[in-house]
């Protein structure tokens, strides 16, 4: 914005000057006119000519007092509205630049957080800070852990050919000097600095003022990289140019870190859901390798809830109890098991994942009761726990025990002494 001119020039002294020398006669021959008319009256000659000489002697004095004191006071103003003027420039331009500044910040958190591709973001970093700074070339750097080197990541177009292919070993070069230190670089001609190395697909010899920031994030104490600017043309730079550059190195180095974690984030899951996937696929296979087992199984198998109602029973359990799968499935096993006062214990250390084992009878569908031997334990399938009951057929034991009984008693009684 274009300010009014406020200092006086030299016409304008002059034309003051003019003024005060017309009004000083104007004045003085008014005062010399009325003078001599009164003078005349009187008849004294000598008092009306000296009255007359009076009036360019008082133009003179007045022209005099106006150039030594009038003129140098406004010497002095004009030099005070002069500077004034070119404070009022200053801070105009100072307002422009920060106006530029500002939205460069903006313009560059825009672009590091868009939702465009992370190398092409960088890019666009690149070019927007370049375009900033008023620089001829912007390079960003991200450092791998791994080989400890500085990786170009992106430019603002400046040799594209080199970017993932130059590689900086850190403390090497200006780059690695500052990214081991940590410290940032201001020179005004690099090239006769004693750390500048030429790196391969990277020729800066061409260029003249570098200024390079480390890529740090404070917070956690992590290097995720640099970033330089470059000028063909000795430069010198500003407090409000070092104040901006480190601005922005803060919001890329944030930017640099939240992608990090993104990355590792989404690695992280990507791990997590192929884990996840496999064990369901293990508990699947799993499931049905016992369902097989189970179903062709020689013994009465029942998959139980914690309080005893069948969720499963095999095809042997059918045949056994006389009872349809529906119907069994719809029955607490212990409305088919004659086990008084052991039903809840056999539960409570089945829960408690102890294996145990009692005898008692089974009622069938035909009312018929046959003894058994149940087994209970802990079963977990598909990541929740239930109770397997092995329900066994004790008939056949039954009877061999009975028989057994049968022939010790017949032992016995052979073994008894005839009486006379």
């Amino acid at each position: 914005m274009q300010q009014p001119d406020l200092a006086p020039g030299p016409t304008d002294v002059n034309r003051k000057g003019v003024l005060i020398v017309l009004i000083a006669l104007a004045l003085a021959a008014a005062s010399a006119g009325g003078a001599a008319g009164m003078f005349i009256a009187r008849g004294e000659q000598g008092l009306m000519l000296l009255s007359l000489f009076c009036v360019p002697l008082i133009v003179l004095m007045a022209y005099g007092f106006y150039r030594r004191t009038i003129v140098p006071y406004f010497r002095r103003l004009e030099d005070a509205n002069l500077e004034l003027h070119l404070k009022q420039e200053e801070l105009l331009d100072m307002k422009d630049d920060l106006f530029i500044k500002f939205l460069g910040i903006y313009d560059v958190n825009y672009a590091a957080n868009s939702p465009r591709l992370f190398p092409d973001r960088l890019n666009d970093v690149a070019d927007i800070t370049a375009r900033a700074m008023e620089a001829d070339v912007c390079l960003v750097f991200l450092y791998d852990k791994k080989k400890d080197e500085l990786v170009l990541a992106a430019t603002n177009g400046f040799r594209g050919q080199a970017v993932g292919k130059t590689r900086i070993p850190l403390g090497q070069g200006i780059e690695g000097w500052v990214g081991r230190r940590l410290e940032p670089v201001m020179l005004k001609d690099f090239s006769k600095d004693q750390r500048f190395r030429e790196f391969p697909e990277l020729t800066l010899s061409e260029y003249t003022s570098v200024y390079c920031l480390p890529l740090y994030v404070y917070s956690n104490g992590a290097l995720v990289g640099a970033i330089e600017v470059l000028y063909s043309k000795a430069k010198n730079f500003s407090d409000e140019e070092i104040n901006f550059f480190t601005t922005l190195a803060g919001i890329i180095s944030t930017t640099v870190q939240n992608e990090d974690l993104q990355t590792e984030l989404r690695k992280m899951n990507m791990e997590l859901e192929q884990w996840v996937a496999e064990k369901i696929e293990e508990l699947r296979s799993s499931e049905e390798r016992y369902r097989t087992l189970v179903e062709h199984a020689a013994e009465s198998i029942f998959v139980l809830a914690e309080n005893g109602d069948v969720l499963f029973a095999n095809e042997q359990a059918v045949q056994f109890t006389g009872l349809g799968k529906y119907d069994l499935v719809h029955k607490n096993l212990f409305e088919i098991l004659v086990m008084p006062g052991a039903a809840q214990q056999l539960l409570a250390e089945a829960v408690q994942n102890r294996q145990t084992v009692r005898q008692g009878d089974l009622r069938k569908a035909d009312g018929s009761v046959v003894p058994v031997e149940v087994s209970v334990v802990e079963l977990t399938l598909m990541g929740k726990r239930f109770i397997q009951s092995v329900v066994r057929d004790r008939s056949s034991a039954v009877r061999l025990e009975k028989l057994v009984e049968e022939q010790k008693r017949e032992l016995a009684t052979l073994r008894k002494p005839i009486k006379d």
